[in-house]
This record gives structure tokens, C-alpha cells and sequence, in this order.
């Protein structure tokens, strides 16, 4: 039971964190619901930075400077989804890189990593089964194209598959209960710009976006704080060959 604590802990964590910041949460908070979700993201993310090693946290500080540019832009600039205030909740800032750490901490459990292939191998069919599903019930035909574009990302990233399979399970989760208490939504066609590619609320691939995110930050990181890495890395490669 000690193993899956983190797992129940997470379940009933999200919903309970997000009924902060919606219609409901409001009722209880005295109309407060958004601050005591920004101070308890804080807090968490406070808590999960002082756990990790120095990378982890390198990257979730990274992750809280890149989400200040790209939720105003692709939320309140190109109108890709909506809060339910108009606005970017400042829990969003720290959301990301506590997500971060969340699924870090997720796929280094040591019985995860022994049962690496299974894992792999029943998230990969949810995530199919999950995009095919929500593609016949909502018409959600871009979150379906997302969803073909995560797998050919996870054919390439495969030293990080179970990483990335495990976000792509943590994210819908998040997006459903999201939406469908009241946090936020997103409009019937592609960033409410292409209307020929209809869309869900949520996208069931809209983890292809966390994962851009993470892979930008993460690249940012290491350019800045490692710069000759890559350079020793491809030294090495031509000795060898």
C-alpha cells in the first residue's frame, strides 16, 4: 500500500486543489477560492522543491519563468483556452513545475522502474484508447492529431518514455476534472482560430502542449546552465566513429 501512496495521494490531491479555483470552491472560500489556490501551489511547490535534486529543481524554476510568457500568450493572447475569471491564475506559475516534479517523483519510484515495460505498455494503450474514445464522443478531431504527434514524439524520446507517458495520464486527468468543475475551458475548434478542426473540452492530446513546454525549458536549462555538454557529446561521438 506504502508504494501506490503517492498515486492515491495525487487522485484525490488534483480534484481537491482545483475545487479551490471554480464556482464551487468560491462558495466555501468566501469568494477566495483563486488566492487560496495560488498560496497553496506555493506551498506545494515550495515542499517538492526542497525534496529534489539540484536539476529537478533547476528545471522547475525554469518552468515558472517560461510559464510568466507562454500561458498569457497562448490563453489570453491567441485565445487557445479560457480561465474562468478572463485571466492566468498565479497558481499557474508554480502548477507546471510542481506537475513537473510530481511525474519525476512518479516514474523514479523503484516499482515503477521494475515494472517499466508493463507501465509503458498499459499507458500507451490508454492514451489510444482515450484519444479514439474522445474523438467518436466530442468529434475531438485535434486533440486527436495531438495524440498521433505525442506518439511520434515518444518514438523518438524513448530514453523518456515513461516519463512522458505518465504526464500524457497525469494531464488528462487534470484537463477533465478542470473543465468539467469549472476552472476553465476550451472552445469548440483548434485555438479558437481553425475552424475546420473541431476540439474538445479538453483535447484529449493537449499533453503534446505540456510536453513542448518541458522540452523547451528543459533545453533552455542545459544550454544556459551545462553549454558544453552538447559540444563534449558530439566529441565523443565522432571518436567513436
Amino acid at each position: 500500500m506504502k508504494n501506490y501512496r503517492i498515486i492515491f495521494i495525487s487522485l484525490l490531491g488534483i480534484p481537491a486543489f482545483l475545487l479551490m479555483d471554480s464556482p464551487y470552491g468560491d462558495r466555501f472560500l468566501m469568494g477566495y477560492g483563486q488566492e487560496f489556490a495560488t498560496l497553496t501551489a506555493l506551498l506545494l511547490f515550495i515542499a517538492a522543491y526542497r525534496r529534489y535534486p539540484l536539476r529537478v529543481k533547476h528545471a522547475m524554476l525554469v518552468g515558472v519563468f517560461f510559464g510568466m510568457f507562454f500561458e498569457p500568450l497562448f490563453s489570453l493572447g491567441l485565445g487557445g483556452y479560457h480561465y474562468r475569471f478572463d485571466n492566468v491564475p498565479l497558481w499557474l506559475l508554480f502548477g507546471h513545475g510542481f506537475i513537473f516534479a510530481l511525474v519525476y517523483r512518479i516514474s523514479r519510484k523503484e516499482w515503477v522502474m521494475k515494472r517499466e515495460e508493463t507501465i509503458q505498455a498499459t499507458l500507451l494503450c490508454f492514451a489510444v484508447f482515450y484519444s479514439i474514445f474522445w474523438l467518436i464522443w466530442a468529434n475531438d478531431w485535434f486533440g486527436f492529431v495531438c495524440t498521433i504527434a505525442f506518439m511520434c514524439f515518444l518514438f523518438v524520446a524513448k530514453s523518456s518514455r515513461l516519463f512522458f507517458l505518465i504526464m500524457f495520464a497525469i494531464v488528462c486527468y487534470i484537463e477533465q476534472i478542470g473543465t468539467i468543475i469549472g476552472c476553465w475551458y476550451w472552445p469548440d475548434t483548434m485555438l479558437n482560430m481553425l475552424s475546420w478542426l473541431a476540439s474538445g473540452n479538453p483535447p484529449s492530446g493537449v499533453a503534446l502542449f505540456y510536453f513542448m513546454f518541458n522540452a523547451i525549458a528543459f533545453w533552455s536549462y542545459m544550454n544556459l546552465r551545462f553549454p558544453h555538454t552538447k559540444l563534449r557529446y558530439l566529441r565523443m561521438q565522432m571518436r567513436k566513429s
